[in-house]
């Protein structure tokens, strides 16, 4: 019996040069840590500090975004912590027409036993559309390195 020949044939499918157009007035803000690092010894006790991170929960965005969600950062005196690729510490969507700008509360706390103390605490201004930018905060023995961006999107 003679074998048949079967051809299989494949059609272009990209939509290579389509570009839908970004409509409405939707935005993807995001806020990453950098970097941080311990000048001064915070803890008596210990020879490292426990650190995290909060921010949001204020205004428009209810909930407050821990960073790690559970545990903290120990770094010893002069140890800076730097992940790859950046750790997201914010994420989220916001609508608003006419692009402007967006408030964000930022917070660094040091993990004691008793009660954690507040290290840094700043409102970030975030303009609608920016693309990556980089700030550096520098208080009470932390030096903290993040970058935000607020791109538009079509999702």
């Amino acid at each position: 019996m003679a074998k048949k020949r079967i051809v299989k044939t494949y059609t272009d499918t990209s939509a290579s040069g389509d570009r839908t157009p970004i409509e409405g007035h939707r935005y993807f803000l995001r806020v990453d840590l950098v970097s941080i690092k311990a000048e001064e010894k915070a803890d008596l006790t210990g020879k490292t500090s426990e650190y995290y991170i909060k921010c949001g929960g204020k205004g428009i965005f209810k909930m407050a975004n821990r960073c790690p969600n559970l545990g903290t950062i120990n770094l010893e005196l002069n140890e800076v912590f730097k992940p790859t690729d950046g750790l997201t510490i914010f994420s989220g969507f916001y609508e608003k027409k006419g692009g402007g700008t967006v408030e964000l509360p930022f917070a660094v706390y040091d993990q004691d036993l008793g009660k954690d103390q507040l290290l840094v605490e700043t409102m970030l201004s975030i303009t609608l559309g920016q693309s990556r930018e980089f700030l550096a905060f520098q208080e009470n023995g932390v030096k903290v390195k993040i970058a935000v961006s607020a791109k538009r999107t079509r999702y």
